[in-house]
């Protein structure tokens, strides 16, 4: 399926809340898996393990909730994960940059292997961040610590890089979220910078997204970028507090702050629990629905967009609604601006 000719954008509505404090404390990243099923990254201090969640949230708190890994050095844990992965036949993987390596899981969540190099050379790693496959099944990383991006092979062999250390165009400052199109196209969250660069297969330079918003504030520490089906680019604007969503030409077309309300999960706990419904029905409740410093976006196929909530414990769920457009529905591109809206 191909991209459409355009879009009838009709909004983002928020769709739900998923997880809770406690279970899903400082969600890092998520990815989709089959069946509705999410695994959710979660990263504090000292604490780090996947989080397999469903759509639906969970009925209730028990004792068997299921995880994937575990805080440590040895293979299947995990110390700073950065981001989560799935590949065609559900296999899963995580980049951690404190001890430069990716870890693979199978799709029950066993661990089969990881690897990775420390160092500056070709094929080594230092602090590897994003990840994606690209259309050919490679896996591209964000090397942060060494400014550059890598593309490795099935085996694990390296088979082109591109970028350096800095601030001009093409340049990166500590690359973070990664996310590779269904053209090829690789998008950077560079960090550092406070932009998105949008590279070609091969490395070149195509587009840089800075994020003015017509508010005037400008992207600050962008930590996560992902790109639809149709092409939009949403990208989690880490100090602002928002997630920003541009066209596949770059173009601004909205901004999300935040709408939670309580999850399914949190309910049925709050209905437990005394103590805690009296102090939230003290609390400025509308302060509680922002996101608080977001660290991720995820959609799905059925453009789903999931926002890691990071500070706030949960993920927020919205549903893009929108028609795609054919030449029948929509009119050529116009040759000047037109100062007439709708």
């Amino acid at each position: 399926m191909g991209r459409p000719l355009g879009l009838l954008r009709a909004g983002y509505p928020y769709l739900k809340t998923l997880g809770m404090r406690r279970v899903t404390n400082y969600p890092y990243d998520l990815a989709f898996g089959p069946d509705d099923k999410l695994y959710i990254l979660c990263r504090s201090s000292g604490t780090a393990i996947i989080r397999v969640w469903s759509f639906d949230d969970a009925e209730r708190l028990t004792d068997d909730l299921v995880q994937i890994g575990g805080y440590g050095k040895d293979e299947g844990q995990f110390q700073w994960p950065v981001q989560i992965i799935t590949d065609f036949d559900g296999n899963i993987y995580v980049s951690d940059e404190a001890t430069h390596k990716i870890s693979k899981f199978n799709p029950e969540g066993e661990f089969v292997s990881r690897w990775g190099i420390r160092g500056s050379d070709k094929g080594e790693f230092k602090g590897p961040t994003g990840i994606s496959f690209d259309p050919e099944g490679n896996m591209v990383v964000a090397d942060s610590g060494n400014g550059r991006i890598q593309t490795y092979d099935g085996q694990g062999n390296l088979r082109r890089e591109f970028g350096e250390p800095g601030g001009e165009e093409g340049q990166l400052d500590n690359p973070w979220g990664l996310q590779v199109d269904e053209l090829g196209d690789i998008y950077v969250a560079d960090w550092g910078n406070d932009r998105v660069q949008v590279f070609s297969n091969d490395g070149d330079l195509k587009m840089v997204l800075t994020g003015e918003t017509p508010d005037g504030v400008a992207m600050r520490r962008p930590s996560s970028v992902t790109v639809d089906l149709h092409g939009d680019i949403y990208i989690t604007d880490w100090a602002n507090n928002r997630v920003l969503v541009f066209d596949s030409n770059g173009r601004y077309v909205w901004r999300l702050l935040g709408d939670a309300t309580l999850s399914r999960v949190a309910r049925d706990y709050m209905m437990t629990n005394a103590y805690s419904n009296r102090l939230r029905e003290m609390s400025n409740l509308e302060e509680e629905k922002y996101f608080r410093s977001p660290t991720a976006v995820r959609v799905d196929n059925q453009f789903r967009i999931c926002v890691a909530d990071h500070r706030s414990y949960r993920l927020q769920v919205y549903q893009k609604d929108s028609v795609e457009l054919d030449e029948h529905s929509i009119a050529p591109p116009m040759r000047n601006h037109s100062l007439t809206t709708v």
